[in-house]
């Protein structure tokens, strides 16, 4: 019984409310996972492998506010064993980080306040699932379709089975305005449902957690989940994991800032985030502000040290034309030191081209 929990929640201390719509960067360092679930690359991540009474989850760690438009796509795979394949992946919105039963709840069951996005592959007659593979809206943790949302319907159109050792694609459509709420699997529209979330499902409390959770249960199948594009007015804010990180002395790495290769302008979005760093920062008058630039393999040793030193500086400018003190701030160039990522595609040297924060206390 494959079923696509997406679990959605949220929690966060939120310092500053600068709001911005657009693709969200992310990466596996974005989120957290439990039980079996790990990592297979930046974005990419196991929920559950092909044996019994596994189990995963993989959270997001920011918020999001359902009183906000969202668009996520996503690649899945339900696995290779039809016949003696389950238990699923569930998408849903929920307001703790907690996670439900397995086997056939697959991560979904109990939670409540929930709603949850299921893709089934699995028939259990108890539950009413129909014969082929299928998608609905559950709340509030109930597997069972008779207080399903939605009734179910075949995940792809004229396809009774999608446990095919294949990838396919999903996306999840929120618009509040007008209550709608979309899914689509393989570019076709499945569900088109209007629903109150934030009053009907969570009582008026609009902010959740997001993530994924699967199972399996006497049945089984591997369940992978590679995310592709998040968009969403995300409020950007400091965590309360952020700020612990860096009073720890701990480094901080800039999440929008995409430097075009060779370039040390501050791309308009890293304001945005640096925006959220000023109040924080104002409050920390004994640290002094370390900022270190780093580059892609690209070019020679020497170009790439002066151009980490020369994106460093241009985050160093943006801070104190904001009012942190120059004293306080001090900036150095790594090149092409100690990447994040493999510099053999254009996304990893992406990730490469960063900039890090760091806080030391001062020596009185």
């Amino acid at each position: 019984m494959i079923r696509i929990l997406f679990t959605f929640l949220i929690l966060i201390s939120v310092l500053s409310t600068e709001i911005s719509s657009q693709n969200i960067v992310f990466d596996k360092t974005d989120f957290v996972t439990s039980g079996d679930a790990i990592p297979t690359s930046d974005r990419c991540f196991r929920l559950t492998e092909a044996i019994l009474w596994s189990g995963g989850a993989v959270w997001y760690k920011e918020m999001i506010d359902l009183n906000d438009p969202f668009i996520m796509e996503m690649d899945v795979s339900f696995g290779c064993y039809d016949e003696d394949g389950a238990d699923g992946i569930v998408f849903v919105f929920h307001p703790y980080l907690t996670t439900g039963f397995a086997g056939e709840g697959i991560g979904f069951g109990r939670l409540f306040p929930s709603l949850g996005v299921e893709m089934d592959t699995y028939q259990n007659y108890h539950l009413e699932d129909p014969s082929y593979d299928h998608v609905a809206i559950m709340t509030h943790g109930y597997p069972s379709h008779e207080y399903g949302l939605t009734r179910p319907k075949r995940l792809k159109e004229g396809v009774s089975n999608v446990e095919d050792c294949k990838t396919h694609r999903v996306k999840i459509d929120w618009d509040p305005s007008a209550q709608n709420l979309q899914f689509y699997f393989d570019g076709q529209l499945r569900i088109n449902q209007s629903v109150d979330i934030v009053n009907d499902i969570f009582g008026g409390d609009s902010k959740v957690y997001w993530g994924f959770t699967s199972a399996t249960g006497g049945k089984v199948n591997k369940h992978m989940i590679c995310l592709e594009r998040l968009v969403f007015t995300e409020t950007v804010a400091l965590s309360k994991r952020i700020r612990t990180l860096l009073l720890n002395g701990d480094p901080h790495t800039f999440k929008r800032m995409p430097f075009r290769s060779g370039s040390a302008t501050l791309p308009s979005e890293a304001k945005e985030e640096l925006d959220a760093f000023i109040d924080f920062l104002s409050d920390q008058p004994d640290h002094t502000i370390i900022l270190e630039g780093f580059t892609d393999s690209s070019g020679s040793a020497s170009a790439n040290e002066r151009i980490s030193m020369k994106r460093a500086e241009s985050v160093a400018k943006y801070l104190i034309s904001k009012g942190i003190a120059p004293d306080r701030i001090q900036y150095f160039g790594q090149g092409e030191k100690n990447p994040i990522a493999p510099n053999d595609t254009e996304e990893g040297r992406l990730k490469n081209r960063r900039i890090e924060l760091r806080l030391i206390k001062s020596r009185v």
